[in-house]
């Protein structure tokens, strides 16, 4: 009987630790699909930064105050980044802390009299990537990088995207600030 016993108990735990198994391996795939989702998102997370506001929010408050600071003309971010905390913050939702860090030297963003201020200049995309494809080139554990094809606006122009994936706190993060612009 006490043989019985353990062997089921022995069985019982077998099968929680592989079912645990299962559920990570479930909880780290990131499906094309789920990668083009990701793509769209840090696409707009990408446009709200480079316009100094959260394209989601109907009224901003943002200050119309330029200045100059050595030779070049910045404006101030509006208040929902006007922190760094915030700005990091938000970027976090789609990109690695390694990205944010990289994209805020590479565009020129600084901290100037305690707000954060990016050189005033506009840009725009006619990329629609919620339109686009995306098909998976290489995997490792907690890595996935996909290609993605991607129509610019209506015209049948195609541009090609290599975007790497870090999954992150069980979280699949883009590893380039501007990879999905």
């Amino acid at each position: 009987m006490k043989q019985f016993l353990g062997l089921l108990m022995a069985a019982m735990i077998l099968f929680t630790f592989s079912g645990d198994a299962y559920a990570q391996k479930t909880k780290n795939n990131l499906t094309a699909k789920e990668a083009v989702k990701l793509a769209q998102n840090a696409q707009e997370h990408f446009w709200s930064m480079i316009g100094g506001s959260n394209n989601k929010i109907e009224n901003p408050v943002c200050s119309s105050d330029r200045f100059k600071y050595k030779g070049m003309d910045y404006r101030y971010f509006c208040s929902e980044f006007d922190t760094k905390k915030k700005l990091f913050s938000y970027l976090n939702e789609a990109f690695t802390l390694n990205a944010i860090t990289k994209g805020m030297k590479k565009y020129g963003f600084i901290g100037y009299k305690g707000k954060m201020a990016q050189p005033n200049a506009d840009g725009g995309s006619i990329a629609q990537w919620d339109k686009s494809h995306a098909k998976l080139l290489y995997q490792r554990k907690d890595v996935r990088l996909f290609e993605f094809t991607v129509q610019l606006g209506d015209m049948k122009l195609y541009e090609k995207h290599n975007i790497t994936f870090v999954n992150v706190g069980n979280k699949w993060l883009i590893n380039d600030i501007d990879a999905a612009h």
